[in-house]
């Protein structure tokens, strides 16, 4: 028999609606309310610490109740909380953020774009892909190839991007122009006596395949994480982004390395394109460019895309 739900609980359920979770069954067992945290460790209502093994989805990288990173949000939210970037204005930590970025990432990246979610980000990738295309006089090279197992975000196109069907049940997804490819999951999915290069260059066929199946002229990008999370934290075969590479110059698709996850050290380089050599032509960030204390994401562009794009805005 459940337990009476606390007076959190009972206001919660009242009041908010969860991502991922089963409303009906919450109302029964009653949400679990985190009240502080310090370091790697939650605390619940009655100070029962919890190690936070995932980091709160990925976002945390740099621990909980982080002294330099709340001095720093103080002394900026005194002088200028809040602007914006439109129609031409700026500021300083916006331009500083952006070379920073720019910096670190690998390709290189020429221009940075913000945003506040994961999501939004990858949702900004497709719409500067369709942007990009249409500058180029490609009005009809328009799909996006993610993969199945991926995980790209919950709004309309980046819920469409993820390839797992409980993102799409019941909501009409995915939209068209979006399609999927295999999960490079080589040990679940390899056949008998398959190489993990064998196995690399068969999923590059089975890609190759999708282009050409749907027309190499509509085919405008590729879309991966470089390690997949949600989807299973599944690691590529070696040579898979190499071979998936090959296919993407083939028939002039960008790459776009979704690295909300992986960015900003988790695989053991600034990016997990690094790590993974991964020839990204953009990349999605969020999660940790923040360590998880204030909701940003970015999208950094490599220059032939910012030239293209900042040409045609000129219209």
């Amino acid at each position: 028999m459940n337990q009476p739900l606390s007076n959190s609980q009972m206001r919660d359920a009242e009041a908010l609606l969860h991502p991922y979770a089963n409303s009906v069954a919450l109302r029964q067992t009653g949400v679990q309310i985190i009240e502080r945290g310090e370091g790697i460790r939650v605390f619940d209502q009655t100070g029962r610490p919890f190690i936070e093994a995932m980091a709160g989805l990925w976002c945390a990288g740099l621990g909980f109740g982080n002294a330099e990173l709340v001095e720093a949000a103080r002394v900026q939210m005194e002088k200028l909380p809040y602007y914006h970037l439109f129609s031409g204005k700026s500021h300083e930590p916006a331009v500083e953020l952006a070379e920073k970025i720019k910096a670190i990432a690998p390709g290189p990246m020429a221009r940075v774009f913000y945003q506040s979610s994961g999501s939004e980000a990858n949702e900004s990738q497709v719409k500067m892909v369709w942007y990009y295309n249409n500058a180029r006089g490609r009005p009809d090279k328009k799909k996006i190839v993610a993969r199945v197992k991926g995980y790209h975000g919950v709004t309309i196109v980046a819920a469409s991007l993820t390839g797992l069907p409980y993102n799409h049940k019941d909501f009409d997804l995915p939209v068209d122009r979006i399609k999927h490819t295999s999960t490079p999951h080589f040990w679940k999915n390899a056949e008998p006596g398959e190489t993990e290069a064998d196995y690399s260059d068969r999923l590059a066929a089975d890609l190759e395949a999708l282009v050409l199946a749907e027309g190499p002229d509509t085919v405008a990008a590729f879309i991966a994480e470089p390690v997949m999370g949600a989807g299973g934290v599944i690691v590529p075969p070696a040579g898979y982004f190499p071979a998936i590479a090959a296919v993407c110059r083939k028939y002039d698709m960008l790459m776009i390395s979704d690295e909300v996850i992986c960015g900003f050290g988790r695989t053991g380089q600034w990016f997990g394109a690094e790590t993974l050599d991964f020839p990204a032509t953009s990349i999605s960030m969020a999660k940790q460019l923040t360590g998880g204390y204030l909701p940003l994401s970015a999208v950094a562009i490599n220059r032939d895309m910012a030239e293209v794009i900042e040409a045609n805005s000129g219209k």
